[in-house]
């Protein structure tokens, strides 16, 4: 069907390439929650997207499933890149900015949709609709209660359809040399709205999309008020660091909810002991040397390139990816002849 062959060798090695990719490209990133994703069964990720393609990277490197992503449609403009991005599980949906007449083949992509979570496939896709680098979660589309619902009530609500919260939480957007965090939350079962549903859709979907952005919501941190700008300068003054990313989490909560709150925020950092500090900073020292004519080359590459700053992680990224294993492979290849000299 959407899967070909050459797509799944193209696929799959890619997928193994860019999960290594982000264990060298962040100063530490943590995936907590996997257990959270059913082994098999319709599953449809919810995930927050602050941080462009990067979010979708992060989100389908570390899990076992393999989703099919719904993305915007203006990148499948060209037809030899169509086919690319369909055989890589990617499927097009279309905004008002698109025109009403793409809008309208949306219906087909939502056909699709349903008979990937009939045949107990995975759909990930970005509530949001699209990406902010804000701390907060954006209201959430109607689409993926629209997708959810479709399936469910063509199965007379019997396919079981478990929706999974995904919160990615970056130190900063920006930076590769940060800490980033993959928070994947328990699932909801849409098969507790099929009465809802039943009785009227509309308030079904309403329900479905509150309880779903209050799970995500509790993923990451979450700047609710209309002050955004001020209680975020707030944030960044009182942050305390925690080494666990967890804990980090738990942390910023509390210290945006008392910000918000007008109360006293009372935390303390936690402290690195003088000899594991000394072996960090060694290892983060041979990283840097290891690293930097890689490093130089992609971000020469980002700053000829890149022209918004919304998509500098995401190309920086997707860069090092085939700029990194090249060099060291090539590097290899010239010691290897330095040597039998």
């Amino acid at each position: 069907m959407i899967n070909s062959f050459l797509g799944s060798l193209l696929y799959y090695p890619l997928k193994l390439l860019v999960t290594i990719t982000s264990l060298f490209y962040f100063k530490k990133i943590r995936v907590l929650g996997l257990g959270n994703i059913p082994a098999k069964g319709p599953v449809i990720y919810a995930i927050t997207h602050q941080n462009s393609l990067l979010d979708a990277y992060l989100s389908n490197g570390f899990s076992w499933r393999s989703p099919y992503y719904l993305v915007r449609a203006d990148i499948f403009k060209h037809k030899i890149i169509d086919k690319l991005m369909r055989s890589i599980r990617t499927l097009p949906v279309y905004r008002k900015r698109d025109g009403y007449d793409s809008i309208k083949k949306n219906d087909q992509v939502f056909e699709t949709t349903k008979e990937i979570l009939m045949r107990g496939g995975v759909v990930a896709i970005f509530p949001e609709g699209s990406h902010s680098m804000t701390h907060r979660l954006r209201p959430l589309k109607k689409g993926i209660a629209r997708m959810a619902f479709m399936a469910e009530s063509a199965a007379d609500f019997n396919l079981n359809v478990q929706i999974v919260p995904i919160g990615i939480n970056y130190d900063s957007y920006l930076k590769s040399s940060s800490r980033t965090l993959v928070n994947v939350g328990k699932p909801i079962s849409m098969a507790v709205y099929k009465q809802n549903f039943l009785k009227d859709e509309n308030k079904a979907s309403r329900l479905m999309l509150s309880d779903l952005s209050l799970k995500m919501k509790s993923l990451i941190v979450h700047i609710d008020s209309a002050n955004y700008n001020s209680v975020y300068q707030e944030y960044q003054k009182q942050r305390v660091y925690k080494k666990s990313l967890l804990k980090q989490l738990k942390s910023d909560q509390e210290l945006v909810h008392c910000i918000e709150r007008g109360e006293e925020f009372v935390d303390t950092a936690d402290k690195i002991p003088t000899l594991i500090q000394l072996i960090k900073n060694a290892f983060n020292l041979l990283r840097l040397g290891l690293s930097y004519i890689p490093k130089s080359i992609v971000q020469l590459m980002v700053k000829k390139t890149v022209k918004d700053k919304n998509f500098i992680a995401t190309m920086s990224f997707t860069y090092s990816v085939f700029v990194y294993p090249f060099f060291y492979f090539i590097a290899y290849f010239l010691l290897k002849i330095v040597i039998n000299l």
